[in-house]
């Protein structure tokens, strides 16, 4: 029994007459009979009755076009899953977040055009740290990721843009500089300072600390961190002062000042990262959408 034997039986059932249904389907009437007697032999039962008057299908034919009409519409909804598949517009993707206390917005804008193109893909979302998401995109437990770091030497990794931020110096509001307000990174020289553990974030750590060695500057760390988040409410704690991104200003209380500094020109460059030995469908979707979105965004800018 053949998908294209159920349809040359469904034209014949609908239509009543091997005549009417021949025309219908394009098919030689001689031809579309022997397919039905084909498929009473291989099916072992009588299908449908003939006379002067038509086509009556029996009690088998009945069940048969039932049963044929499911098949059929089964096998079109299969083939749809397939395409669908195919052009990465059903299945699941596992992407890391940055540790923030809320989504920069490019990154929330790049997951909701995301869902309204392609709500037929389920979406699991990790707030992670650069360094935990790299290891996990190694491991395969993450598809891909939105992150700092991205070792440019390792070819079965690899990213594309999507928004850079600079870097201020965050402190408490009612902070009263003695010598005026900080110019440059060696003014911040005996201040107490919130800093950032290397176990947390390595790479992060080393840049920052190339940076201030640079400037000639060493912290007074006084208090711990783990991440941006709760460096941000240590200084708005009035627990001292810290390096955080641009972007930080935008979640801030009111107990939080920024100031930018002349030699603190590092950046944290964010990146869309994926696994280049493992292709994928959805992935290559997902790049999609980020290209677009990064795209108008650049536009309007």
């Amino acid at each position: 029994m053949e998908l294209r034997q159920l349809r040359y039986f469904i034209a014949v059932a609908e239509h009543a007459s091997i005549t009417l249904a021949a025309e219908s389907i394009h098919i030689a009437q001689p031809a579309l009979t022997r397919q039905m007697q084909t498929l009473e032999q291989d099916l072992g039962a009588t299908l449908m009755e003939r006379s002067a008057r038509g086509i009556r299908l029996t009690e088998a034919g009945k069940q048969l076009l039932v049963d044929a009409r499911k098949i059929l519409e089964e096998e079109a909804a299969a083939k749809l899953r397939v395409q669908r598949a195919s052009r990465g517009e059903v299945g699941h993707l596992s992407i890391g977040l940055p540790v923030m206390q809320s989504l920069p917005p490019r990154i929330a804008g790049i997951l909701r055009a995301y869902h309204r193109a392609v709500p037929g893909v389920a979406l699991t979302l990790h707030h992670l740290l650069s360094d935990a998401q790299l290891e996990l995109l190694r491991s395969g437990r993450l598809d891909a990721g939105f992150l700092l770091f991205r070792p440019v030497d390792d070819p079965t990794l690899a990213g594309m843009p999507v928004f850079s931020d600079a870097m201020l110096l965050a402190y408490p509001s009612d902070w009263n500089w003695a010598a005026g307000r900080p110019k440059v990174l060696r003014d911040l020289q005996d201040v107490e300072f919130v800093w950032l553990p290397r176990s947390a974030a390595p790479t992060w750590h080393d840049q920052l600390i190339h940076c201030f060695f640079d400037a000639g500057f060493t912290p007074r760390a006084v208090v711990h961190g783990v991440d941006a988040g709760s460096m941000l409410s240590l200084v708005a704690a009035g627990m001292g002062c810290t390096i955080l991104p641009e972007s930080a200003r935008d979640r801030a209380p009111s107990t939080v000042s920024f100031l930018s500094l002349d030699d603190l020109r590092i950046r944290q460059d964010w990146e869309f990262v994926w696994r280049t030995d493992r292709p994928s469908a959805l992935i290559e979707r997902f790049r999609e959408t980020v290209t677009q979105a990064c795209g108008d965004q650049l536009a309007s800018s």
